[in-house]
């Protein structure tokens, strides 16, 4: 008979293994969506898309090389969820004039081009259109921030264009984020 003791700690080390084999299977295989090269080129082209390349004046990209994250529903985004697209961080001058035109701007760069949009309680941008048969979704949101620990105040904010796969006609409103 095998001690209470021994039999915790190999119940916990199979467990180990079994985690961590886990988490070295293929996200396209966890998600049970393919990769494909169409899926590939649709979210690389929605990282070229005006609303990631073309910011207002005097607002910088957050990250170098200042381009469009992108990746495929397979990938998986964090918190097991597998959705597409591309996004894209941009920091600016933390004014309240600032924050407004840059509001301003995007409000009018998504109508132009053909998004439907609405505006967030929060001021959040939310817009929906269907780019090649998919339906996509355009949000630009968290346009203020604080750090509390360096109790520093500055002005970020993120669009990104998401999909659920392509061909999908039902536009995913939510990130996983914002039903947590």
């Amino acid at each position: 008979m095998i001690p209470i003791g021994a039999a915790v700690v190999v119940a916990l080390l199979a467990a180990g293994a079994v985690s961590a084999v886990w988490y070295r299977v293929p996200d396209r295989l966890r998600s049970g969506i393919p990769c494909s090269d169409a899926e590939a080129r649709f979210a690389a082209a929605l990282g070229r898309d005006p609303l990631l390349t073309q910011p207002p004046p005097g607002v910088t990209p957050v990250s170098k090389p200042p381009a469009a994250e992108v990746y495929q529903p397979c990938e998986g985004n964090g918190s097991s969820s597998y959705y597409g697209g591309a996004l894209r961080g941009f920091t600016m001058p933390s004014t309240d004039r600032g924050v407004a035109a840059a509001r301003a701007y995007y409000r009018r760069l998504t109508v132009a081009d053909g998004w439907t949009v609405t505006v967030r309680a929060n001021g959040d941008i939310l817009g929906t259109k269907t780019i090649d048969g998919t339906a996509v979704v355009c949000d630009v949101r968290d346009m203020r921030r604080a750090d509390p620990v360096h109790h520093v105040r500055y002005t970020a904010y993120w669009i990104e264009l998401r999909y659920r796969r392509l061909g999908s006609h039902r536009p995913m409103l939510q990130t996983p984020e914002d039903t947590t």
